[in-house]
């Protein structure tokens, strides 16, 4: 497709070879010698306002090591394959990282700080900061092994990522004499020729097989080390930090995984079963699972289209939100292009407070890639409002943070269905958001307990690209049902998903947001005015407040038995409506 826009940097540095970026390493460099040389050792002596002020600056250097991490990976992700700029990555990160350990004292005093000086800090705009900072005290090392740790990092799990990304991006699938990127094959899993998808699928899963090595190695040395940083931190399980980090109790996960399983048959073996009737067959082969249905229109969006589109959908909800989405189209904000060497899927990356998101696309014209426009450019309202909190509070713990791009998502698929013109459109709409959701709740669902049995297996040995297949199957086999027929050709599918690789056990917050949202647009819709102020101030919250005190403005408690159950019920009833019509 022509004309889709790409993302201009220069709000960031003129280029990456721009003598603005080394004069502001090499000032930040200063800098932070400058304050370790201040406080270090220092802090339990500060007084209240100087201790506050010290937090401040603290937070400027980090925003500025952030700014440059910002512009660096968002330089090389639309362009991988080209040496230079995988060079400078590679070579800014490490820089970033020398200078950023010399900063690592600084929290590690903070957490040794009496109780009359931290409560000087909560009594501050710092407060949720501290109180985050506190849950990882009994986690903490001495400075000396959290330099190390952060040293190892560049060589351990952020160099697997590295090889990770590289691989894919280098990765050809040779397809009926072509030679096809990542992007392109999967594109070709949702063409309405059945042929088409057998021959991508197939493809995709012999390339797959034929570099298992590598991808085998990267995911024993990803869980690896992991496994080393839960032991010497002394976490309970390879998950439990990722739980801290989202303000989360395992126990709510373990309810969100436990409610999504008992609701395996009943919704996703279900609209399978439903999906295969309409194919005429018994039972789908896995690569019909996301496939066109027979006689549906196959609908061709421009980019102008799905702009108005989802625009249209967050300004009828709320003119604030939309003005903010629009920034994101007029000052160039978006890389919507596919091209040789991007990375594939998604994304809206916060940046820092002192510049501006930037959202990542591979825009095909399909109706999904209009949803995720209206996901990413909701991540990218929340991340623009929160962002006026400063670096430390901007940040969103999962458990809120697919809540607007999830809520953005349900704001356009309601808006189409309300302007479709007929019956079979309405039924292509319905179709489209179930299939969705079960992406969104069911798949990632059934990740999760992939991950948690590759890393509990891990622990205890290597293991094989055969180990990994086999859990991989089980488990697909148990959330996909009968309905749809996994053969050896899928057997390796687990290699190329990247959550797995850049973020263990990451997915359960999609799952988690898509149910929050249910219950959250429920609430909307026989809502009265004050819903849309409530909303707008969850977003600019950011990470400031919990999200359980959040969510009880709304009376919604993720505490309650039947919270996950509503999310899932609002799938069910969208099946129940879809088998009416259709």
């Amino acid at each position: 497709m022509s004309n889709l826009p790409t993302w201009n940097l220069a709000d960031f540095y003129p280029n990456y070879k721009s003598k603005l970026l080394k004069d502001d390493l090499n000032s930040l460099n200063k800098k932070v010698i400058s304050f370790s040389n201040r406080y270090k050792n220092k802090l339990d002596t500060l007084g209240s306002i100087k201790l506050i002020d010290s937090i401040k600056q603290y937070e400027k250097l980090e925003e500025k090591i952030y700014y440059i991490k910002s512009f660096a990976f968002l330089t090389h992700c639309t362009d991988q394959l080209d040496k230079n700029k995988s060079k400078f990555y590679q070579s800014t990160d490490e820089t970033l990282s020398n200078i950023e350990k010399k900063l690592i004292f600084f929290s590690i005093e903070v957490n040794k700080l009496k109780k009359q000086k931290i409560n000087f800090i909560k009594a501050s705009k710092y407060k949720s900061w501290v109180e985050n900072l506190n849950k990882f005290k009994k986690y903490q090392q001495t400075e000396l092994i959290e330099k190390i740790l952060m040293e190892k990092s560049l060589t351990s799990s952020s160099a697997w990522i590295r090889f990770f990304d590289q691989t894919m991006t280098r990765l050809r699938f040779p397809y009926r004499n072509k030679q096809f990127s990542e992007t392109e094959i999967l594109n070709l899993f949702t063409s309405p020729d059945e042929s088409v998808r057998k021959d991508a699928a197939k493809c995709f899963g012999n390339t797959l097989k034929k570099n298992i090595f590598n991808f085998t190695f990267i995911i024993n040395n990803i869980s690896k080390d992991l496994d080393i940083n839960k032991n010497l931190r002394g976490f309970e399980l390879a998950e439990s930090s990722r739980h801290l980090s989202n303000q989360i109790d395992k126990e709510d996960v373990d309810s969100l995984v436990k409610t999504v399983k008992s609701n395996y048959k009943s919704i996703c073996h279900r609209y399978y079963g439903y999906k295969a009737k309409q194919f005429g067959k018994k039972r789908l082969n896995f690569w019909d699972r996301n496939a066109p249905y027979p006689k549906a229109k196959n609908f061709k969006i421009s980019w102008i289209e799905a702009k108005e589109i989802v625009l249209n959908a967050y300004f009828d909800f709320d003119e604030r939100i939309g003005e903010i989405a629009k920034l994101f189209f007029e000052k160039s904000w978006i890389h919507a292009k596919p091209q040789n060497g991007k990375t594939s899927g998604a994304f809206s990356h916060p940046t820092v407070p002192s510049c501006h998101p930037y959202i990542l696309l591979n825009f095909q014209g399909k109706t999904r890639d209009v949803m995720t426009l209206a996901h990413e450019l909701g991540h990218g309202v929340h991340q623009f409002l929160a962002n006026k909190k400063g670096l430390f509070l901007a940040d969103t713990p999962l458990t809120l943070a697919e809540t607007a791009s999830v809520f953005g998502e349900m704001l356009t698929f309601k808006s189409l269905v309300k302007n479709s013109k007929n019956k079979n459109e309405k039924i292509y709409l319905l179709r489209s958001k179930i299939e969705d959701m079960l992406n969104t709740v069911f798949r990632q669902i059934s990740f999760f307990i992939f991950e948690r049995n590759i890393h509990d297996m891990r622990a205890r040995t290597e293991l094989s690209d055969d180990d990994i297949s086999t859990l991989w199957m089980k488990s697909q086999k148990e959330s996909l049902g009968n309905n749809i027929l996994l053969t050896d050709d899928y057997d390796c599918y687990w290699a190329y998903i990247p959550h797995f690789i850049h973020s263990p056990f990451y997915v359960y917050a999609y799952a988690f947001g898509d149910c929050l949202v249910n219950s959250l647009y429920s609430k909307y819709e026989k809502s009265n005015d004050s819903f849309n102020d409530k909303y707008f101030n969850l977003l600019k919250s950011g990470g400031s407040q919990n999200y359980q005190v959040l969510l009880n403005k709304f009376n919604l408690n993720p505490k309650d038995k039947n919270f996950w159950q509503m999310g899932m019920n609002l799938i069910k009833n969208l099946i129940d409506e879809l088998e009416k019509i259709s």
